[in-house]
């Protein structure tokens, strides 16, 4: 009996100490998925690591800072790091309408990701859709090259869950005209 005794605390005693590493493997790979700004990976660790231990400070920690994160971001935050993970081989306009260059780019989405993305634009009053734009880009993220696109027409743009919001980069006034910018 006492041999079964001392074997049996032997056992827990390893388990214990391998589910101590394992939790402790589990939280430095969260961290670390945390710093390099993949939540999702880093979430998913965390929710690991607090069913492996429900009091682990760590793990609660973790799990609300990127609970803030997911708030602070809205929902346009996840429409526009999945339009950031999409790569366009190509962009190239040359004295093209920023309507037009638009619609180009709503059709590089759609080849890019095989349709299975799609980009709807909104763009609202104030924002010059003639404005002619020369660009050249190779292997940039789309959001990247929205961006540049904008800014060309001094707009900016605000991902929202089924669109994407150009408008004015100045804001807009009740008359429809742009407001005037900081220091005007």
């Amino acid at each position: 009996m006492k041999v079964f005794l001392q074997t049996l605390l032997l056992t827990v005693a390893v388990a214990t100490s391998a589910l101590g590493t394992d939790l402790q493997r589990v939280l430095q790979d969260a961290q670390t998925a945390m710093i390099r700004g993949d939540l999702e990976t880093a979430k998913r660790n965390f929710q690991l690591a607090y069913q492996m231990d429900s009091r682990n400070a760590i793990a609660i920690g973790g799990l609300k800072q990127i609970a803030a994160q997911e708030k602070k971001a809205g929902p346009g935050g996840a429409v526009e790091k999945q339009f950031a993970a999409l790569i366009i081989p190509q962009v190239q306009f040359k004295e093209a309408s920023f309507g037009s260059a638009l619609e180009a780019l709503k059709k590089k989405v759609t080849e890019a990701s095989a349709g299975k993305q799609a980009a709807n634009f909104v763009v609202q009053p104030g924002v010059d859709q003639n404005a002619q734009i020369t660009l050249s880009l190779t292997d940039v993220p789309f959001t990247e090259a929205l961006r540049y696109m904008t800014e060309l027409v001094n707009a900016k743009v605000e991902y929202q869950k089924y669109a994407i919001v150009v408008k004015p980069a100045g804001g807009v006034v009740s008359n429809g005209s742009p407001s005037p910018t900081p220091g005007q």
